[in-house]
């Protein structure tokens, strides 16, 4: 009588020693598999990691030390600190506050102490009335600021002279500038510098010496503005008037000689500037530290601060390092949506690859496990005996696939990606066993369930009905809330996930209604081919939910990635048409008209082929609500023609602006401001005159006036209504071109030699190319993306594969049958391909009506003006950065899942014919 096997014992290890032997090549490819999907959920977050950690670090480089520190700084006068006002200035007491400051940093703020500057300045610069020094305008004198920082001597070479010594005379103090000052400001030892501030408190500055800086890159002369040159200031005293000119410079005095700023009205100011530790902060830091830098400007740390250093006036400013972080948070949190529904899509697919390959494992097994069955294994036992063969794969590789990422992608953090690879072994250790002890717990006779044959359960229709019902919960939930604020969303990134889900449901549901449809006028058709393909079709097996569905969500994710693009694209042309208002733009930047006969100058530039001039005058105010407008002035024709060719906008309603004659002018206006209009009549101010409009019209944008309300009349209405006014004020001020190719250097010689004066040029191609440099962190989330999709492509690929595995066996015996029948090695392959085609259209067609509807799902959770736009391409109108379905996405992918499953077909029909109709009837009636 044989005995019932054990779950546990010695046996159980030489059972699976030899379960792994007898199917080497099954055991080697469930290892790559774990191996590659472990390597790739490890290598994920920190590629993220790594490139957000380098995007960080290089805007942190690129940045001036100003802009990347955190500055400190107390404002001392006789008027603000009445008494003692000279202890806060002393080179004892600004390094106690230093070390104050340190001790209250707290990380994940991460500061370099070895960058650290501080010292002592004049509050203001102060002009410098000595008739000796350079005046680029004669009526407006130099000024310089007055620098104290300690170790002048180290960090500076002296050229001649000496440094500069603490004197005891309170209106006179000893300075050293650098060469470069000197040289321009026509400075030598001896030379005395007085400065006189706006209610005439003096100091004289006299310079005992000229220094060169010791390594002028480092934080010590950077952190201050021209500390080692001066500067040319331009003022502009009025928008008509000509710019002048006047120089600023510094000079360095003794840190012991700061009571000697209090002489003048405004005083001294403390500053100490922490520069960024760029090595030690991280992206993940980057939120923690900006709120910690808040704290230190208005909060617990400031409380603290204050409370150690016992002065009142000591501020840390928001404005440096804060700044420099927040647009970086920006572009981080616009990034993350793309990245996690790349992950979590990815990830979807993976899992399914893996609970097929167990699926597909099972079936192979049927016997053997039914034989254990009836050998009195029970169900525990064999569950531990599948756990243990699983696992023995499964851990070793996994943990190869980890080291893997950990080695070739070293960062900070290592926690997300042990859960990730941990939870690839979970997933690839109990997938078979689950897989099998629901196949082993009711042994039943082998019966076909075909899609068409098996009719659903009551259970799996309210299995169903449940998933549909919570899914589509979550979906309207999503599209209430849209993307949590701050970071990405789980819900918004598992949305393409949720409607795939849906969708297989409801393509299984009605895939056995076409190919019954099919069936019929197949079966009057001459020829077996077709009808023995469609009656395979009708075979499908029940278990293709799991391929649809893995086909569906990688399909999802590549369109989406498509959308994302596309979005960004047409959002940049958006922006840069609106900012221009055509393909070029010459407009007056002081508020005067452009020169008579410029538009027929400009007209002779190569690809120019019209202008049009308008005439925008900016800083109306709707009296009764207070609201700001534009009026734009324009022939409505012309300007309808142009609107046609920029696409901006919806058609230009031209025929509303035609003149009455007499009454108010009709007006188009933008439609906020019609609202507030109403349907009366109200004034507008031109440089001619009053203007008495009513609107007649809306528009919601125009490429004239971007990002502001308008008002648009005609310019036969302004001549109506004011016929004697002055040329000037009814001339253009802009000048609109259209045209293609245009020759911006042409263009711009041809303003200047028409005599247009303060002027700018704008040109459509060349905003377009500004917004198209992408940041680090744009390019990095676009190659992370990328790479995720191509692995999603190819795990799609692969589960295409196992579900075509899936009945192979069959598939071959019946094409040997066939053969030995008259079959030919072509009607073979065609029959192989109509066999699983209606399936793979399925996931085909299925695939791109899910990403048509995951498009407009997603938009309002995906904000792509972070990604579309920087800070040093600002967009003045980003309403068209929105995602945008792509057609190239949708279609590409879905024809080449097509394509590969039809290569596929046709190679395993030749290689059936190749092996001999002997050999695979042999082996089919073994399988």
């Amino acid at each position: 009588m044989t005995e019932p096997l054990s779950p546990r014992g010695h046996g159980d290890v030489s059972w699976i020693r030899a379960r792994l032997r007898a199917a080497p090549g099954g055991t080697a490819a469930l290892a790559a598999l774990v191996l590659v999907t472990a390597f790739l959920a490890a290598v994920l977050p920190r590629a993220v990691d790594g490139y957000e950690n380098d995007a960080l670090r290089d805007t942190l480089r690129q940045a001036p030390l100003a802009d990347r520190s955190v500055t400190m700084s107390l404002g001392v006068s006789r008027l603000s600190v009445p008494y003692g006002a000279e202890t806060l200035l002393t080179p004892r007491s600004v390094a106690r506050t230093e070390g104050a400051f340190q001790r209250v940093v707290r990380k994940p703020l991460a500061l370099d102490k070895s960058q650290t500057v501080y010292g002592v300045r004049s509050a203001d610069a102060t002009p410098a009335v000595d008739p000796g020094l350079p005046r680029p305008s004669k009526s407006l004198a130099p000024q310089a600021t007055l620098f104290a920082q300690a170790d002048l001597a180290g960090r500076t070479r002296i050229v001649s002279g000496r440094l500069p010594r603490p004197g005891k005379d309170i209106g006179a103090v000893e300075a050293a500038v650098t060469d470069r000052t000197a040289k321009v400001m026509r400075l030598h030892p001896g030379s005395a510098i007085h400065l006189r501030d706006s209610i005439g408190s003096e100091l004289t500055a006299r310079v005992t010496g000229i220094v060169s800086p010791r390594s002028p890159e480092t934080a010590y002369w950077s952190a201050e503005p021209d500390l080692r040159a001066p500067t040319l200031i331009t003022v502009r005293p009025s928008p008509a008037a000509d710019p002048k000119y006047y120089w600023h410079f510094t000079a360095l005095i003794s840190p012991d000689a700061t009571a000697a700023l209090l002489g003048l009205h405004d005083g001294a100011q403390v500053y100490w500037h922490h520069p960024a530790d760029i090595g030690a902060l991280t992206a993940s830091d980057v939120p923690a530290a900006r709120d910690r830098i808040s704290a230190l400007n208005a909060g617990p740390d400031a409380a603290r601060l204050q409370g150690l250093t016992q002065q009142r006036g000591l501020t840390v400013e928001e404005e440096g390092l804060a700044d420099l972080l927040t647009p970086f948070l920006r572009e981080r949190a616009a990034s993350q949506p793309l990245i996690l529904v790349a992950a979590v899509g990815v990830g979807t697919v993976a899992a399914v690859v893996l609970l097929m390959a167990a699926g597909l494992q099972v079936a192979r097994r049927r016997a053997e496990l039914t034989l254990l069955r009836a050998r009195g294994i029970a169900l525990p036992g064999l569950a531990a005996r599948l756990i243990g063969e699983s696992a023995l794969i499964a851990v070793p590789s996994a943990a190869l696939g980890l080291g893997l990422a950990l080695l070739l992608f070293p960062v900070e953090r290592s926690t997300v990606s042990l859960v990730s690879a941990a939870t690839v072994v979970l997933v690839a250790t109990f997938a078979l066993p689950l897989r099998a002890l629901a196949a082993a717990r009711r042994p039943r006779l082998e019966q076909r369930e075909d899609l068409i044959a098996v009719r659903p359960s009551r259970r799996r229709t309210v299995a169903e009905l449940t998933v549909a019902v919570i899914v589509t919960g979550a979906v309207v939930a999503l599209r209430q809330h849209g993307t949590a604020e701050g970071g990405a969303d789980v819900l918004t990134a598992a949305a393409p996930v949720l409607v795939a889900l849906i969708a297989a449901l409801v393509l299984l549901r009605v895939y056995p209604l076409p190919v019954r449809l099919l069936g019929r006028p197949a079966a009057r058709l001459n020829g077996a081919v077709l009808q023995i393909g469609v009656a395979r079709a009708g075979r499908a097996p029940s278990t293709a939910a799991l391929p649809l569905l893995a086909v569906l969500i990688a399909l999802t994710v590549t369109s989406f990635g498509g959308s994302v693009l596309a979005g960004v694209d047409s959002g940049r042309d958006h922006a840069a048409v609106v900012k221009v208002g055509a393909d070029a733009r010459v407009q007056s930047t002081v508020g005067l008209a452009l020169p008579k006969g410029l538009d027929a100058r400009v007209r002779r530039v190569p690809g120019v082929r019209d202008t049009l001039g308008a005439r925008v005058e900016t800083g109306q105010i709707l009296q009764a609500t207070n609201t700001r407008y534009d009026v734009l002035i324009v022939d409505p024709e012309r300007y309808a023609r142009l609107i046609r060719h920029t696409g901006v906008g919806t058609s230009f309603p031209a025929a509303a602006l035609a003149d009455p004659g007499r009454g108010p002018a009709p007006v188009i206006a933008s439609p906020r401001l019609a609202r507030q209009i109403g349907h009366g009549t109200t004034t507008v101010y031109t440089a001619a005159s009053a203007l008495d409009v009513r609107v007649a019209a809306t528009v919601p944008e125009t490429p004239a006036v971007a990002g502001r309300e308008f008002v648009i009349v005609s310019e036969a209405s302004v001549h109506r209504a004011h016929p004697g006014a002055v040329s000037s004020a009814t001339r253009p001020l802009t000048l609109l071109i259209s045209g293609e190719h245009i020759d911006g250097k042409a263009l711009r010689a041809a303003v200047r030699d028409g005599g247009a004066r303060d002027v700018q040029v704008l040109l459509r191609s060349e905003e377009r190319a500004a917004y198209g440099s992408t940041t680090a962190l744009q390019s990095g989330a676009r190659g992370v993306y990328l790479a995720a999709v191509a692995a999603g492509a190819g795990y799609s690929a692969l589960a295409l594969l196992l579900s075509l595995m899936h009945n192979a066996p069959q598939r071959r015996a019946l094409l040997a049958r066939l053969r030995t029948m008259g079959m030919t090695g072509r009607q073979q392959q065609t029959l192989a391909v109509l066999e699983m085609l209606p399936q793979v259209l399925l996931g085909a067609v299925g695939g791109i009506l899910v990403s048509v509807a995951t498009v407009p799902l997603l938009r309002p959770g995906v904000d792509l003006t972070a990604l579309a736009f920087s800070t040093s391409t600002p967009a003045t109108d980003v309403s068209a950065a929105v995602l945008r379905t792509d057609p190239a996405s949708l279609l590409l992918p879905s024809a080449a899942l097509v394509v590969l499953a039809c290569a596929v077909l046709a190679v395993q029909a030749w290689a059936t014919g190749r092996r001999g109709e002997g050999t695979e009837l042999r082996i089919g009636d073994r399988a």
